[in-house]
C-alpha cells in the first residue's frame, strides 16, 4: 500500500514538473519569435531576401494594427513611450 501511494505521489510530482517545463519552453519560443520580429524590423531592406521583406511588411502591419487604437484615442494624454512609438511607426 505504501509503495502504491509513493508511486502516485511521484507520478503526480513528475507531471507537475513536466507541465512547468513545457510552459517554460513555450515562453522561450514566444520570446525568441518576438526578438526575431524586432531584429527583422530593424534590418535595412537591402540586406533582406524577398521572403524576409514580405515577413518584414507583415510584422510592420501587425505592429501598426496593434498600436492604432492606442494612437487614435482622444482626451487621454500619451506617455513618452507612446509618443516615441508613434513617431517610429510613421517612419
Amino acid at each position: 500500500m505504501i509503495s502504491v501511494i509513493t508511486f502516485f505521489i511521484g507520478l503526480g510530482t513528475g507531471c507537475i514538473f513536466c507541465f512547468r517545463h513545457q510552459e517554460k519552453i513555450e515562453k522561450q519560443k514566444e520570446k525568441r519569435k518576438f526578438s526575431e520580429e524586432i531584429e527583422l524590423r530593424a534590418t535595412p531592406d537591402t540586406y533582406l531576401s524577398e521572403y524576409d521583406l514580405i515577413r518584414k511588411r507583415y510584422y510592420e502591419a501587425k505592429f501598426q494594427k496593434m498600436t492604432k487604437p492606442i494612437l487614435n484615442r482622444k482626451r487621454i494624454p500619451m506617455s513618452e513611450e507612446e509618443i516615441k512609438l508613434r513617431k517610429s511607426s510613421k517612419n
